[in-house]
């Protein structure tokens, strides 16, 4: 049997999931910004690829101009890939 943890103990632990949880969401953001950026980058490539990526995820055209649009890098104009 473990033995019972003392405060010290629960506070390490806690600092320690705490710090666990940040990396996590820090990870999240980080690969929801590059899906989010390759969605955009992917949305150009033809006439109507933004309806067929809506299908592909299963959602509105409306959330993908929204999440591209949140996750765009600042300096990047929305017709930056069309040339």
């Amino acid at each position: 049997m473990t033995p019972r943890p003392d405060d010290q103990a629960r506070a390490e632990l806690r600092g320690l999931v705490a710090q666990a949880s940040q990396r996590r969401e820090q990870e999240h953001e980080r690969i929801e910004t590059e899906f989010w950026q390759e969605i955009d980058r992917l949305q150009s490539r033809y006439h109507g690829a933004q309806q067929d990526i809506a299908d592909a995820l299963d959602v509105k055209r409306n959330q993908i101009l929204r999440q591209t649009k949140r996750y765009r890098p600042a300096d990047q104009a929305p017709d930056a890939d069309q040339g």
